[in-house]
């Protein structure tokens, strides 16, 4: 897993907004409010491991819309 402040430059790079990323974690599934993602992507605060994944994939998504593959790992990827 990345911490806050790398998955708030990864959002930056995805070109989304905290409310927009929000929306796509929500609507994937994510359980946590806007207001913890706020927290995370300072740091916060850190998301247990499905929740993180639900992030990252909301992430991962956008960063396939905009053809960069999937640069966010998931909590067990090894990278």
């Amino acid at each position: 897993m990345v911490d806050g402040p790398a998955l708030e430059a990864a959002r930056v790079l995805a070109c989304v907004t905290v409310a927009e990323l929000w929306l796509r974690y929500f609507t994937l599934g994510g359980s946590n409010s806007r207001a913890d993602l706020n927290a995370l992507l300072r740091g916060d605060i850190t998301f247990g491991a499905a929740q993180y994944d639900v992030l990252a994939h909301a992430l991962n998504e956008r960063f396939v819309e905009l053809d960069l593959d999937h640069p966010v790992p998931y909590a067990r990827d090894p990278r």
